[in-house]
């Protein structure tokens, strides 16, 4: 009556929760698979399950609750006994075509994984096992590992491999189950727990075979305490069977006992019957073993009779064998033969049966091996398709790389090509320039004289008409005042001639003075950039010297983790601000730059450059004239300023330092291939120091540039006498 109420009240659960959305199925209960009502309840809440599927709408969600309904009738079936397991592999083959319908390779793998438990378990067909099981780790390779069934795969393979007596690639089956299992994701966790102890169990199995008891022992023992702590009490009654049955294979009964009265205990509370008369049969072997004959008779009669009504042929056979031994020991031949003569008649049916079934192992072995090596060919024709196919993309990227590095090297030389024509350009337009401009004097010179000429000729004109009106009248004071004018001019020209003397005299002497001023202020700069290279060398680096030695006198082994750390944090920084105070202090004032000249001073930079850093420096200075020392110092100042800016910011990887001589000027060009810049942000004191230096030196100066275009600066200095030395 409870049973009855308790479907009712589920099927209107599932009635009401399906009028609003469709829920999960509930989860099997595998201790209640003996309960016909509760597992005919579960068929009845799979069929309402998809009579409501099939209403809803194509879509990915509602086509995965219609492949969970088939999945989860074929799984209930499953569970059944008799006839009624055929409607497991019908609901699997179900499965698997919707699923290909649906493209959803999930569910297509677990229904051929309840078809090969099917043909495995119930039908024997070997073969056509294995080649599911080929099919499906193939689609696995497709899936996700955190869902992905291909552990179920691994554990057919190592219980197709025990058939195959393959002991080896069976354990190493098991054992790949069992990582992969640790990896879903999509089982529960009492199911996962309860297939590990099913893997478990099967590599002990392997173990006891290979003859490693203690290894056996220990994965049986494994195996039970995960049911016990899983509470699943069918997986418990199972697992003390298994153990027990070790036990009694190692002559170890007192042992047996314990476990199989643990497992009757759980069979008894699930009113499973053939489960009792097995456990009855192993418990009356056991007390036959130590020496109870009552307890042996007692639990023999007691499997005898549920095999003999039920027809469990092998039950009954241990029962008899078992009561065979007990009577004998009790002392009652009687009952001894006639548990003998029963034995016997069981034994050779049991003996044809196993050679019909050895028979047919032969068979299946043989027709295993026959689909292994087909898949192998399959597997080795595939591998030399796809190496063919892995060859052939090889040659197509080795020929796109080709083609790639071709283009590479055309855009690089068109690079090349319109650098040279922007420099020829910019020449060319120099030149044109300079052209024009002196055109353009000449004009306003001829416009000058021009100018110049209407007006001494108006002026002429005028002075004709005013002669001519005074002529008569200061004929005579003109005559008599001539000669006193040319004396007046002649004292007047000695006085302008003398005035100009003393003018350029005067202007000499101060262009002398200037460059006096400049050369003086030249060596006060020099002196005063050695004096501070030689206190950053002395005082910085004495004591940064200090710092690095009384460091080194510190022990590192009694320090912490966190101590060591900060001292050898302190020890690199103190070596790279040494490095960086004689850095600083050589590049404050080289002597390449006032003993051999800027041309040399800039090959030691750039070679200094490219020992310490990432970026690659390049020198092109064949057209570079040995400068005055003020025009050298400023351009060697504005290299190095670049250089830093270079390497701080620009993010390049090569840079060049190039000159070049157009006429009388010389151009200074510094370029790298970095991120970059705007030129109307270039407002920093370096670039305002950079115009000063060449203000002195009476240039110019352009940038180019642009976001990820790198960066051109292009100095023009003017090539003057006064400037150049040789």
């Amino acid at each position: 009556m409870r049973s009855v109420w308790l479907v009712m009240v589920m099927l209107g659960w599932c009635t009401t929760s399906f009028a609003q959305s469709c829920p999960k199925l509930p989860e099997l209960n595998f201790d209640r698979r003996g309960d016909a009502v509760y597992m005919d309840s579960l068929l009845t809440l799979g069929r309402v399950h998809r009579q409501i599927t099939a209403r809803l709408p194509r879509n990915r969600n509602n086509d995965t609750l219609r492949l969970e309904g088939l999945r989860f009738m074929a799984l209930v079936f499953k569970q059944m006994r008799g006839q009624q397991r055929d409607s497991s592999f019908l609901y699997a083959r179900k499965l698997e075509e919707q699923a290909l319908v649906y493209h959803n390779n999930l569910y297509t793998v677990r229904a051929l994984m309840l078809q090969e438990y099917y043909l495995r378990t119930v039908k024997g067909d070997y073969p056509h096992a294995l080649q599911i099981n080929q099919r499906a780790s193939e689609l696995c390779v497709k899936l996700p590992r955190e869902s992905s069934p291909r552990w179920q795969v691994q554990m057919n393979m190592g219980d197709i491999y025990m058939l195959l007596k393959e002991y080896s690639n069976a354990l190493t089956s098991y054992h790949l189950a069992l990582t992969l299992l640790s990896f879903n994701k999509s089982l529960t966790p009492k199911n996962r727990k309860l297939l590990t102890s099913q893997a478990i169990s099967q590599i002990g199995e392997v173990y006891e075979i290979r003859g490693d008891y203690e290894l056996a022992r220990q994965q049986y023992e494994a195996s039970r305490q995960i049911a016990l702590d899983t509470h699943s009490q069918i997986n418990v009654a199972y697992s003390d069977e298994r153990l027990g049955d070790f036990f009694i294979s190692r002559q170890q009964p007192a042992q047996a006992i314990k476990v199989f009265e643990e497992g009757l205990a759980v069979w008894t509370q699930l009113n499973d019957r053939p489960g009792q008369a097995a456990v009855w049969a192993r418990l009356s072997e056991c007390y036959t073993q130590t020496n109870q004959p009552k307890l042996a008779i007692e639990f023999g009669e007691k499997a005898v009779a549920v095999a003999r009504d039920a027809g469990y042929i092998r039950i009954r056979q241990m029962a008899t064998q078992s009561l065979y031994r007990a009577y004998r020991l009790a002392n009652q031949p009687a009952q001894a033969l006639a548990m003998y003569e029963e034995y016997s008649m069981l034994r050779d049916s049991l003996t044809n049966l196993r050679r019909v079934e050895e028979l047919s192992a032969v068979q299946k072995k043989y027709d295993i091996n026959q689909v292994r090596i087909a898949a192998e060919k399959e597997r080795f024709i595939q591998q030399q398709q796809l190496l063919n196919v892995r060859r052939q993309a090889e040659l197509e990227r080795l020929r796109a790389e080709a083609e790639r590095d071709q283009l590479a090297s055309e855009t690089r030389m068109n690079h090349l090509k319109q650098s040279i024509e922007t420099e020829r350009l910019r020449a060319e337009s120099q030149k044109t320039r300079l052209e024009q401009r002196a055109h353009i004097d000449k004009l306003s010179h001829d416009i000058e004289q021009a100018s110049l000429l209407r007006i001494v000729l108006v002026g002429g004109l005028a002075m004709l008409f005013g002669f001519a009106a005074v002529y008569y009248r200061k004929n005579r004071l003109i005559n008599r005042q001539k000669l006193e004018i040319e004396a007046l001019n002649h004292d007047l020209e000695d006085k302008v001639l003398a005035r100009t003397i003393e003018l350029k005299l005067a202007n000499d002497q101060l262009r002398a003075k200037n460059r006096e001023i400049e050369e003086a202020l030249l060596r006060g700069q020099t002196l005063e950039r050695k004096r501070m290279a030689a206190d950053l060398h002395d005082s910085l680096g004495g004591l940064l010297a200090a710092i690095k030695t009384s460091l080194s006198a510190l022990n590192p082994a009694k320090m912490a983790d966190r101590e060591q750390q900060i001292y050898h944090n302190l020890l690199n920084m103190s070596k790279e601000a040494f490095a960086e105070i004689r850095y600083l202090s050589h590049n404050l004032q080289p002597d390449e730059l006032e003993k051999q000249g800027l041309s040399q001073a800039l090959t030691r930079l750039v070679h200094k450059l490219n020992l310490s850093q990432k970026i690659v420096f390049s020198l092109e200075n064949t057209e570079l004239p040995r400068l005055d020392k003020t025009a050298e110092f400023n351009l060697y100042s504005i290299c190095i300023e670049l250089c830093s800016n270079i390497l701080r910011h620009s993010e390049a990887t090569e840079a060049q330092i190039l000159f070049r001589r157009f006429n009388n000027e010389l151009n200074m060009i510094v370029k790298d291939n970095g991120c970059g810049m705007d030129p109307r942000d270039a407002t920093g004191m370096g670039l305002h120091n950079i115009q000063a230096r060449m203000d002195l030196i009476q240039g110019r100066y352009e940038i180019h540039s642009g976001p990820s275009e790198g960066t051109t600066f292009i100095f023009i200095l003017p090539v003057l006498p006064n400037l150049e030395k040789a």
